[in-house]
């Protein structure tokens, strides 16, 4: 019977398969140069979020201490943001087999209302609606632009970044998402295909 990791790499291939087949050579010929994936060279250590539940009440990172994390920064205005959550949503349940949460936190000023219209109106099911302080998030992440999505280690500390709405099941998403499960060094030629960034 195969992993988990084996199905995960399967269908990414699968699914950008797929994705190659449908997008045009131009947009692929686009995407693939604008790689979008930023690697630190040391660990980064992320102060606390002050992020809140559906409900309002507050919820931290702490909790995922020990599993490596996707933290998606989002924001309904933001085409390319909305476009990439039902892939993280689908991703989430399997994800979570090879040991890495997937967080989307929202920047939005409209809150939990505004995150959970936009769940709604996407059909996303596993992800859980987290929100926060837009101002002060962006500041403290430097998120300059959406979607951001950055990679945290099992140690709780920021090792990259990818800027822009990524292809989260496709073949070179696998080999990231394998390595940061597995707590291996992450390297340029992981960089999931991406599309274009919202100031």
């Amino acid at each position: 019977m195969p992993s988990d990791r084996q199905i995960l790499t399967r269908r990414a291939v699968l699914l950008g398969g797929l994705l190659a087949a449908a997008l045009p050579v131009s947009s692929l010929a686009a995407a693939a140069t604008n790689a979008g994936l930023y690697l630190h060279p040391a660990p980064i250590p992320l102060p606390p979020l002050g992020m809140l539940d559906g409900d309002g009440k507050p919820v931290g990172l702490e909790s995922l201490h020990g599993r490596a994390v996707l933290l998606n920064l989002w924001a309904s205005w933001c085409a390319p943001c909305v476009a990439e959550l039902p892939a993280l949503d689908r991703m989430k349940p399997l994800l979570a087999r090879n040991g890495i949460a997937v967080v989307a936190l929202a920047l939005d000023r409209g809150g939990a209302e505004t995150s959970r219209a936009t769940f709604a109106r996407l059909g996303i099911q596993s992800l859980d609606i987290r929100t926060g302080d837009p101002r002060s998030l962006t500041e403290m992440l430097g998120a300059r632009v959406l979607p951001i999505t950055l990679l945290i280690d099992r140690s709780g500390a920021e090792i990259g970044r990818v800027v822009g709405a990524a292809d989260w099941e496709g073949a070179s998403a696998a080999r990231l998402l394998a390595a940061l499960a597995e707590g291996r060094p992450l390297t340029a030629d992981m960089a999931p295909t991406v599309a274009g960034a919202k100031r």
